[in-house]
């Protein structure tokens, strides 16, 4: 029997029984929610639910955060994982005219360059991973920002994956002033990539209590499993509320043109769930078992490596935190992949961990190690 983990399952964390990975508490709200007879299905407000705005703003930067104190932070409810790119992109294009380039510093190939050169920047994209290592260097990191153009967007992809340090913080800060950069950040799956949610954005909170302006696209639909609803939020950072509330009217009217209402069934279950105590903690609880799960399967998978004498180490996969990771191929080892054993993994050999499960880990890692020995050379 054929096990196949398909590249269409690459943003999708799975269950061991391969079907797309729920909170059990996200079932239960979802249920409740629909049996309300007092729910209104009005039209959201442009900037969309007030209420879902703030709890994502919370998550994001911390409920005691003195941004959200100062009302120096908003955000705007965005749809899909690329509208929040869509947004800004419009706005800065509009309104930061001097920004003329867009630099996206990443571990992987990310979607949304499309969107910036469509609006007309000039996109340069720049990659962190070192392919000798087998790891996010921050040493590349920084050679990276040393040649990044004064006056850009910086966009950085999942900001964890950089895995910088303290004072590595601060180096970055100051090549972003000296150079004029306009920080727009990523946080694909808040929680999913360490099992805790503040160390998560732990560098986005650093930026804003030092008052830095920056966007940041918030997707809430991986880390909910609520992946049809494609849900989150626009993060603007200011650098005071009248800043704020003047990006925030501007942005009312691309609103209006791009998708007028954002879906609000997604919202309303995250929102019940990241106001109760009770909820949160429970959600909280289910991620950190994501996490340790996929952790547990990379190190299977390394260690059913090591025992079939796969040349190489393979101390890479348990080094990378998330649901993705790379296994360190190269090309003719995918192509012996997707041809001999019709394991549909991209060229770059990044794969979503989540789906290799007990069914199909052996088969997996047999054809992994023939794939490497019968390549080699």
């Amino acid at each position: 029997m054929r096990a196949h983990v398909h590249e269409r399952f690459s943003t999708v964390c799975m269950t061991d029984e391969g079907h797309p990975w729920v909170s059990l508490v996200v079932h239960e709200t979802r249920l409740k929610i629909a049996r309300d007879p007092s729910l209104n299905y009005e039209y959201l407000p442009l900037l969309g639910m007030e209420s879902f705005i703030q709890a994502a703003l919370e998550l994001l930067f911390g409920k005691h955060s003195q941004a959200i104190a100062e009302k120096r932070v908003g955000g705007v409810h965005a749809v899909g994982d690329s509208g929040a790119f869509q947004l800004g992109a419009q706005f800065l294009r509009t309104w930061r005219k001097n920004l003329k380039n867009v630099c996206i510093v990443s571990c992987q190939k990310e979607q949304y360059g499309l969107i910036f050169q469509d609006m007309g920047f000039t996109v340069y994209e720049y990659s962190i991973w070192n392919p000798k290592e087998l790891c996010s260097d921050p040493v590349l990191f920084f050679d990276v920002m040393e040649h990044i153009p004064a006056d850009s967007i910086l966009v950085i992809g999942n900001i964890i994956d950089c895995r910088l340090t303290q004072n590595q913080w601060t180096k970055l800060m100051s090549i972003i002033k000296s150079k004029h950069l306009f920080p727009f950040f990523d946080i694909p799956c808040q929680g999913l990539s360490t099992g805790d949610l503040e160390e998560d954005t732990r560098l986005l909170q650093y930026f804003v209590s030092l008052g830095f302006e920056f966007f940041c696209s918030q997707s809430l639909s991986k880390n909910f499993g609520i992946y049809d609803e494609g849900v989150g939020i626009l993060a603007v950072a200011a650098l005071s509320n009248q800043d704020l509330l003047c990006v925030l009217s501007q942005m009312m009217n691309y609103v209006g043109a791009l998708w007028g209402n954002p879906p609000a069934t997604g919202a309303r279950i995250i929102t019940t769930i990241l106001c109760n105590p009770a909820l949160f903690g429970e959600w909280k609880y289910s991620l950190k078992g994501v996490v340790e799960n996929i952790m547990l399967v990379k190190e299977k998978v390394k260690e059913k490596l090591r025992l079939l004498g796969t040349p190489g180490s393979w101390n890479h996969i348990t080094k990378q935190s998330g649901t993705h990771g790379y296994l360190g191929l190269n090309y003719p080892q995918v192509e012996f992949l997707i041809k001999k054993k019709h394991i549909y993994i991209p060229r770059s050999s990044r794969i979503n961990f989540t789906c290799i499960n007990a069914r199909n880990i052996d088969y997996i890692t047999q054809s992994i190690h023939e794939a490497v020995v019968l390549t080699e050379g």
